[in-house]
């Protein structure tokens, strides 16, 4: 039960690949200056982007490996460019809680009564990259990972890339300039990421993907998470409780 929930806790972290941009992730709408951007479908996608102080919601999860076949739900909170805490249950009972800040990644395993902590220069080994939380809430949200103004028209039609250091990638818009996928690859550590949105569902006037497909291809495993929304509120988060119980062990 641990090595699936820390997986799947851990791959929204691969997801990113990044070694040139740390601290928060690209502005959204409200503080976006769009005039640098020479591309007027990204132009469009960032004006339309999904903005929030604070988000939550719930999402009912399939996660698939080379090992294993699970299903659980996820309640996930977010300050933006602040933290990420994900509370994961199966048939109602917390089975592991996750806080990822800007510089750990701690999670509690309720079933081992253990908890574990982790730094980023481990989550770089594992992703094989340096990693910044604000990009992961872009692509949990449906938002463009790196800055706007590099990306240019691709080869088809709706599909625009951007090369940043060793990491390449492509995102195709649809007809109302919402990002419905982003694949991301890594060109040196041969990995690869795609998040498929789909599903869209308006949340304050916003458009918030209602399905976030995952698939993660690395030279040692192969991962799928999908994520389908139950439930989703901006309202403001008064807590993000992360408690370790005094009995629990440190697991690594």
């Amino acid at each position: 039960m641990k090595t699936y929930c820390l997986t799947a806790t851990l791959c929204l972290l691969v997801l990113v690949s990044c070694r040139t941009h740390k601290g928060k992730g690209f502005f959204t709408k409200n503080k976006a200056d769009t005039s640098n951007i020479k591309v007027p479908e990204i132009k469009s996608a960032v004006e339309s982007a999904f903005d929030f102080d604070f988000l939550s919601y719930k999402a009912n999860c399939d996660y698939k490996d080379d090992n294993m076949d699970q299903s659980f739900t996820m309640n996930i909170r977010m300050k933006k460019d602040s933290i990420i805490w994900i509370s994961i249950t199966t048939v109602g009972f917390e089975v592991a809680r996750a806080k990822i800040d800007k510089d750990s990644v701690m999670l509690i395993s309720r079933l081992e009564k253990k908890y574990y902590i982790y730094d980023y220069k481990y989550i770089e080994k594992l992703a094989g990259t340096q990693l910044n939380l604000g990009q992961i809430q872009s692509l949990l949200t449906a938002n463009l990972v790196f800055p706007p103004f590099h990306y240019r028209p691709a080869t088809e039609p709706n599909h625009f890339g951007t090369t940043e250091g060793y990491i390449e990638t492509t995102v195709t818009l649809d007809s109302k300039y919402k990002i419905v996928e982003q694949i991301i690859q890594h060109m040196v550590e041969q990995s690869n990421a795609s998040v498929v949105y789909s599903e869209f569902k308006k949340v304050d006037k916003q458009h918030f993907p209602g399905t976030v497909d995952i698939a993660i291809t690395t030279p040692k495993r192969n991962i799928k998470l999908l994520l389908q929304n139950a439930g989703v509120s901006t309202s403001i988060i008064e807590a993000f409780p992360f408690e370790i119980p005094a009995k629990y062990e440190r697991g690594n």
